[in-house]
């Protein structure tokens, strides 16, 4: 995890004390101490204004001469071995790709803008596979919202955190982080809303359900269910126990539902903001759950399950400090 952060606007001389992150902004300029008195000291320097004030590090790293940071976002990461200062990651940020419909962050996490509107959450009682706590009931949101296109991965947790907890480190960077309890989900969020580029939570339960769907009110976003265990419209949508060989994939390998948002279903449950408990009656506007609660909600089903645990409809649940092989998450932007 990361050591700390510091938020800096004056040209100051660097020392021990700012160990961890630190956020420049404005024309500033940060003097590097003699490698040899910080031996193991790592600093991620990263401007974070949109201004065209440039921050520069004094001294020499690698073969560099006081190197600079020009845009918003970009950052180094440096260490001292007690004789040099050594780059081990850079990231030069281009302008941030923001359309109407798409948002993408330096961590390489993409956001697809979901439109405000109203629809029908939970299960009719003929679904195939139904749980008992899918009522169904209509929800409005009265505003749009960024939902991350894919789960957070292996690497964007390892990018921010400094290490990776996933218990299937062989399936790469590109694959869902796991093993990941609602509680260290939350750390990760606040260390990310830390770096400054935009603000950033867990999707609620209709938040999600309503991504989930994009649009469709059947079991899956691309149709019904044929088969709890084995179905054909799931097989295009996401990994689960039929087609999984037992363990989770790389992001955004199967079809993505109509809102561009990729393994909604399978690969792994997402963790929401909600606690768990029963369906209010009625219509409800922007529900956000019940005030209190043991449990907090589970989304999505996971690469072990039958086909029906990972219907858009589909109910699960965990205490918030509890770590599965197949819990992972993804997040929501609020801006």
């Amino acid at each position: 995890m990361v050591t700390s952060f510091s938020s800096i606007n004056t040209s100051t001389v660097l020392n021990e004390s700012h160990n961890g992150v630190i956020l420049a902004s404005g024309t500033i300029s940060l003097t590097l101490p003699n490698a040899s008195t910080v031996l193991g000291t790592t600093y991620t320097i990263k401007k974070t204004d949109s201004s065209p004030n440039n921050v520069t590090i004094i001294g020499q790293v690698d073969d560099e001469m006081n190197p600079e940071l020009l845009e918003q976002y970009s950052y180094i990461t440096i260490v001292s071995d007690g004789s040099a200062w050594y780059k081990v990651a850079e990231f030069v940020a281009v302008p941030e790709v923001e359309s109407q419909t798409t948002i993408r962050n330096s961590l390489g996490m993409t956001f697809q803008l979901i439109p405000a509107g109203t629809f029908v959450m939970g299960s009719p009682i003929d679904e195939l596979g139904r749980g008992t706590d899918e009522t169904q009931y209509t929800v409005t949101f009265t505003e749009s919202f960024y939902m991350q296109t894919t789960e957070v991965t292996q690497g964007q947790w390892e990018m921010l955190m400094g290490e990776n907890p996933s218990s299937f480190t062989e399936c790469g960077l590109n694959c869902p982080v796991e093993f990941i309890s609602w509680e260290e989900a939350k750390a990760f969020i606040i260390d990310l809303n830390a770096m400054g580029e935009g603000a950033y939570t867990f999707p609620t339960e209709a938040q999600w359900e309503y991504a989930a769907r994009s649009g469709s009110n059947k079991a899956f976003a691309n149709g019904n269910i044929s088969n709890t265990s084995t179905d054909i419209n799931m097989d295009a949508m996401g990994w689960y126990d039929s087609n999984s060989n037992s363990t989770p994939h790389a992001v955004a390998q199967k079809s993505p539902n109509n809102w561009g948002l990729y393994d909604m279903h399978g690969n792994v449950n997402e963790w929401c903001f909600d606690w768990y408990g029963t369906y209010p009656t009625g219509s409800v506007i922007d529900p956000t759950g019940p005030p209190s609660g043991t449990n907090r909600v589970l989304r999505s089903g996971g690469w072990y399950l039958e086909a029906q645990y990972c219907r858009s409809a589909e109910r699960s649940y965990g205490s918030p400090s509890g770590r599965d092989i197949d819990i992972g998450f993804r997040l929501l932007r609020l801006h």
